[in-house]
């Protein structure tokens, strides 16, 4: 149980200089994901608005 335990500790070695190359590709990724989903918002909002259509006040009181 012990040789166990000891192989795992080593295969979950965290690398911190592999941090430095890693870091930042995660942040671009994490960047490009959040302007994809403002587009997509923004253009469904534009489409909302091109093709909803008006409501009428019928106020006949």
């Amino acid at each position: 149980m012990l040789n166990l335990f000891h192989f795992l500790t080593i295969a979950m070695a965290i690398n911190l200089s592999s941090w430095k190359s890693t870091i930042p590709v995660m942040i671009f990724g994490m960047v490009g994901i959040f302007i994809v989903i403002g587009v997509i918002i923004i253009a469904t909002y534009l489409i909302n608005k091109a093709f909803s259509k008006k409501k009428k006040d019928t106020d006949d009181k």
